[in-house]
């Protein structure tokens, strides 16, 4: 559907949808206004590519073939010229988007679609300083995108439906896990639940109910294992028996209500969470490098994609 990409910021997460757009078999090129950037760009990419060879998810001819699909512009003109989609990944701020869009677009042909990678930025304000908004619309990985399935699409108040359509049949083609977000919400879809869930990990550390290491461990060794197979409410409907939701909501969820009443409601990170975290995740990392731990949770994840996720090969678009 479509077989130009064109990536626009080429931090983590725009090398990352590079390497996943050039396995899938596009030709992929990268563009940030730093050569600099631009070179790290091209050589993270490089590795994620190199790393799926590792994890068993690609070979090395296929690998060979991506970075052949790879090349980077050193203007935004010549990244745009014959792209048919167009990723968008740079930093996380509303007038730099805006800015960056009004100076794409003259380089796009009508037909070509604005993807924004933004986490939290609605795209009806992004869409303002375009003149054909209809074509743009959030596209929401989530980190890293070459390996984690789900993209969130966020449409804005000028998005054509026709275009949230084709993109989402796009990425199912392409083995990804796209879901539509309805309306339009500061942080989309699965930032805000993590946003929540988030807020009462730290306030359990800063009361002292328990370590940071702890606190990941309860996530990751129990919720966290159902939630890698299914939601909180399908979670909870299992949960009610025979009886379902409709015996769950009735007999189990006044307990959450009577927990949610002590929970946490700030709505800025205190102090005492910040202090408290940031040294309780050195005692529990340490000195361990970035880039292994990294690899050790792209090891883990690609685990999880063999099973849970067998037909998704990521070497091999669907036909």
């Amino acid at each position: 559907m479509f077989n130009k990409i064109g990536i626009l910021g080429s931090g983590t997460i725009g090398a990352s949808w590079a390497a996943f757009y050039a396995i899938k078999g596009m030709d992929v090129t990268i563009y940030d206004i730093e050569e600099k950037q631009r070179d790290f760009g091209m050589d993270k990419t490089g590795g994620f590519l190199e790393g799926l060879i590792c994890f068993g998810l690609a070979d090395a001819p296929a690998v060979t073939a991506a970075k052949e699909r790879l090349k980077v512009a050193s203007s935004l003109a010549a990244m745009a010229d014959g792209c048919d989609f167009v990723q968008e990944s740079v930093i996380e701020r509303l007038d730099t988007k805006r800015s960056v869009y009004a100076e794409l677009e003259p380089f796009l042909t009508p037909e070509t679609i604005i993807a924004s990678s933004s986490s939290g930025i609605c795209m009806s304000d992004m869409q303002e300083s375009l003149k054909m908004p209809h074509r743009s619309l959030i596209v929401h990985p989530f980190n890293p995108p070459h390996l984690v399935p789900l993209v969130e699409l966020v449409a804005g108040k000028a998005t054509s439906p026709d275009v949230v359509d084709r993109v989402f049949e796009f990425f199912e083609s392409l083995g990804k896990t796209p879901v539509v977000v309805k309306k339009e919400v500061p942080g989309h879809l699965a930032n805000r639940l993590q946003a929540a869930l988030w807020r009462e990990a730290l306030d359990l550390v800063a009361q002292g109910v328990a370590s940071v290491e702890d606190v990941d461990k309860a996530l990751s060794a129990g919720p966290g294992l159902r939630w890698a197979i299914m939601g909180s409410h399908k979670t909870f409907h299992l949960g009610g028996g025979q009886g379902g939701m409709p015996y769950f909501m009735d007999h189990i969820a006044p307990a959450f209500e009577h927990w949610l009443a002590d929970m946490a409601t700030w709505t800025k990170i205190p102090a005492e969470a910040k202090e408290k975290v940031i040294s309780g995740l050195q005692d529990s990392v340490g000195d361990q490098p970035m880039p292994e731990l990294e690899k050790w949770r792209d090891e883990k994840l690609t685990e999880l994609l063999k099973v849970l996720y067998p037909t998704n090969t990521l070497s091999q678009p669907k036909p």
